[in-house]
């Protein structure tokens, strides 16, 4: 038993059943319990009300969020100079009413940076994953992990463990890739690297969302436990494996049962299987959500919840975790149970110190540690690596001295570039793809050109800005700035319910049909016509069909929603300062018609050709995918010369992949391996990603990277639902390359 765990017991049995439950729940929201005026806050009655009713609560959310959501702006919200001063007088009120003096967990969103005011916004994951670079985004989340320590918060809400298997959802841009090995690598450095400045981190969310029913939020979920184990569950295993501490319960339902009442998922997969001994977390509502689906009522339902796995209820507005208080008394569920959640919850509070020293000193070393420009550099970096060049004619990269025509709202404001789950920023100092361009090029100028609604109002004026131009960069893509005009949002879920503003990305943001929104494609095919080169950046939360816009286009850059610092990566690869180096995680296909289009999809025979492995497709639609996953361009161009495996134990072998840079400019090429087996107990997929590095290699210069297949990338989720090593064949490819080796047979 770990110290924690016995000063956890020790304190569990001086507490009433009301304290335990008291730790459960979080009827107060942060971002509604206090008030600024000035420099002054006060904290809400509200607050008062439920300490003295109940003691301390487990832990409270998003006192520093400033979005359309919270209503907190520069003018209400908690800014970086006021951060230290508020968690540590919030910290002491709770205290003043805790007979036990059991300090709170404070919890902030943190999906790509801190969304409260002052935090660095970094490109949303969906553009991380593109970057082929674990590591970049070990050292991102550090610095997160870091920041939210010199604020005195205590755990980061953090999406890791959602696949982007429908772009129709607008949470795609969430999600690290359609790959479970890619998205899996990225879950273990990110929880690693924000662990290491000992703050807790919140993994979400558990498990399938990304595979719902059409691609529409929180829709239901209809797969096996053999797509469970192969695509979804990858990410979290990592997770667990590098020490999060927490996992948010996911809203779907899977087969028929909600995943804050899905006991298989929390406990036996995430628990048993998986080895998982942190708290399990709601998702906000959540709690409240799975009652109401499953008809019970609130001290039966809180029960059933807590009986599944769920510890922590989080946006327990209605209070129905309060109800366990009542449900326990009536038997309707064991104390022990009660007893289990809180001592993890106890737990993590002494592992981070909390009980030795609740407070954190006001030195001012938050504000300095943000100006000091580390996350702005990593950023940056992250922008660079994560834009994918999707076609080039050859015009990229430009020469400064060309006359440019500038084209798309999305350039021209900020807020187009941040994503979802983005703090207001300030405008002023933010830099947008219009001001990167204007420093960088002796003649930049500007329309919006389409609208995403699909007026004509600029039409006319973009295309005679383009005709007096050398070459014109438009933009496209999507919309997810809630930030700039009111949204409203859906009180139970905080998803967006409507807005008098375009959005077709975000949470609560579906769409029937990925085509570019608007008149943007009609545009891109009329500029075309103009007869100078066309340069489309793609900004935007998932892949759209760009089909059209791709033909009429010279060149294509996927630059995602690259972030605080992105305009200006934009630009240095648009001059050659930097060159492209990032390949698509997600596949982008041929027609909106052709979804699903991830890449690893089960294989089946082609007995037309009498070997190999093929994929049915549509009669009419033979080509489903325009753009694979793991593609991406570059400046440089690299030739693939050599693979060599070596046998080195019992399915365990190493494999040697040999890749020239036969151009005359330095560039970073990202080597894959993928895996496809036969002959094994259950069908197997097409292709499957088991080894990449992304590596720098010099004009002219030959480099050898060394790949580790053994039983971890080997093994597959048997008939007998485990997994294991079969008896197999394997066949091996990077790039054009192939291998084949044989398997033995070996469980684990």
């Amino acid at each position: 038993m770990s110290k924690y765990t016995i000063f956890a017991k020790q304190m569990l049995a001086k507490m009433t059943l009301r304290e335990k439950v008291a730790q459960l729940c979080q009827k107060v929201a942060g971002y509604r319990c206090f008030e600024r005026s000035g420099e002054e806050f006060t904290f809400s009655k509200e607050l008062d009300d439920f300490t003295e009713q109940y003691g301390p609560m487990g832990a409270i959310s998003n006192i520093l969020r400033a979005d359309a959501f919270t209503k907190h702006d520069w003018n209400t919200g908690i800014e970086p100079r006021h951060r230290v001063k508020v968690a540590n007088a919030l910290q002491k009120r709770v205290l003043e009413h805790s007979r036990l003096q059991i300090p709170v967990l404070i919890e902030v969103e943190a999906n790509h940076g801190i969304q409260a005011l002052g935090s660095v916004m970094f490109p949303t994951n969906l553009g991380i994953g593109c970057t082929f670079n674990p590591e970049l985004y070990r050292k991102i989340m550090k610095t997160i992990g870091k920041e939210m320590r010199l604020s005195a918060n205590h755990m980061a809400f953090t999406t890791m463990l959602d696949m982007a298997r429908d772009p129709r959802w607008g949470r795609t841009e969430e999600f690290f890739s359609e790959d479970p090995y890619l998205a899996s690598q990225f879950a273990e450095k990110g929880v690693t690297g924000y662990k290491s400045e000992g703050r807790l981190i919140c993994c979400k969310h558990y498990c399938a969302t990304g595979d719902g029913f059409g691609g529409i939020n929180v829709g239901e979920v209809s797969i096996g436990h053999r797509e469970l184990h192969d695509i979804h569950l990858p990410p979290a295993e990592k997770a667990v494996k590098a020490g999060a501490d927490v996992f948010m319960a996911a809203y779907n339902v899977i087969d028929g049962i909600p995943g804050h009442m899905n006991g298989y998922l929390l406990r036996t997969v995430l628990r048993e299987e998986l080895g998982f001994e942190g708290i399990v977390l709601s998702d906000g509502f959540g709690v409240q959500r799975a009652i109401n689906q499953m008809g019970y009522d609130m001290e039966k339902g809180s029960a059933a919840v807590l009986r599944a796995g769920v510890d922590l209820s989080l946006a327990d507005t209605d209070g129905a975790y309060l109800c366990l208080e009542e449900a326990c008394k009536k038997g309707y569920i064991d104390e022990s149970l009660i007893d289990a959640a809180v001592t993890r919850i106890l737990e993590k509070k002494y592992e981070i110190g909390l009980f030795d020293n609740p407070y954190l000193e006001d030195n001012g070393a938050l504000e300095t540690y943000l100006k000091s420009g580390e996350q702005k550099s990593l950023a940056y970096e992250a922008a660079a690596e994560s834009a994918v060049l999707l076609k080039n004619n050859g015009v990229l990269p430009l020469s400064k001295d060309m006359k440019i025509a500038l084209i798309g709202a999305h350039a021209d404001n900020i807020y187009y570039q941040l994503g979802d789950y983005s703090a207001y920023q300030n405008q002023d100092d933010a830099c947008t793809v219009r001001k990167a361009l204007e420093r960088q090029f002796a003649s930049v100028s500007f329309s919006n050109g389409w609208d995403f609604c699909g007026a004509y109002d600029d039409f006319d004026n973009a295309l005679k800005i383009a005709a007096e131009s050398d070459v014109v960069v438009v933009t496209a893509g999507g919309s997810t700035a809630k930030l700039i005009d009111n949204v409203d949002y859906d009180p139970n879920t905080g998803a967006v319910r409507r807005t008098n503003r375009f959005l077709d990305c975000g949470e609560g943001v579906d769409v029937s049909d990925i085509k570019l929104p608007g008149n943007q494609t009609e545009l891109i095919e009329r500029l075309k016509e103009t007869g100078k080169p066309v340069i489309v950046l793609l900004m935007q939360g998932r892949p759209y069909e760009i089909t059209r816009a791709n033909a009429a286009a010279d060149a294509v850059l996927a630059v995602w929603y690259p972030g605080i610092e992105g305009a200006e990566a934009i630009c240095d690869i648009l001059t050659g300062k930097v060159n492209p180096s990032g390949k698509l995680s997600v596949s982008v296909p041929t027609a909106a018609t052709c979804l699903p289009a991830y890449y690893n999809r089960l294989a089946d025979a082609d007995y037309s050709s009498g070997n190999g492995w093929t994929v049915n497709t549509y009669s009419d639609t033979v080509e489903r995918i325009l753009y694979p996953f793991g593609y991406g361009l570059s400046y440089s161009e690299f030739q693939y010369k050599s693979m060599e495996v070596r046998k080195t134990g019992v399915n365990r072998f190493e494999v040697d992949v040999t890749v020239e840079n036969v151009s005359d400019r330095p560039g970073k090429e990202t080597v894959m391996l993928y895996i496809h087996g036969s002959g094994n107990s259950v069908r197997r997929r097409v292709k499957e990603l088991k080894g990449f590095r992304k590596i720098e290699i010099y004009a002219h210069e030959t480099k050898t990277v060394t790949f580790t297949l053994s039983y971890d990338e080997l093994k597959v989720y048997s008939v007998n639902e485990i997994f294991e090593v079969e008896e197999a064949t394997v066949t091996l490819y990077a790039g054009p390359l192939t291998a084949k080796i044989q398997t033995e047979a070996q469980k684990l």
